[in-house]
């Protein structure tokens, strides 16, 4: 039996797959006034989202997801201020 002098590697082999993308928002409450304007507006998070990232990137022949009216509780969410720049 040969031996290797290399060190064994660890974990999962690596994929050709780019790794998850996880966007969690920093203002308490939106997540759950967010889900509620995206099933209103017939969708989920997730392809709201996916539309939005390829909208903003300026994929060809992106668009923005439909918005939905007002959502009971979205007045309750208080934006963080943005910094001066």
């Amino acid at each position: 039996m040969t031996e290797s002098t290399e060190p064994k590697k660890r974990g999962r082999p690596a994929t050709e797959h780019d790794a998850p993308a996880s966007v969690r928002p920093k203002v308490k409450g939106l997540t759950k006034v967010f889900d509620a304007a995206a099933a209103a507006a017939g969708s989920n998070r997730s392809q709201v989202t996916e539309e939005l990232w390829a909208w903003f990137a300026r994929v060809p022949g992106a668009t923005l997801p439909p918005r939905p009216d007002r959502q009971p509780g979205a007045e309750a969410v208080n934006k963080p201020k943005r910094p001066v720049t």
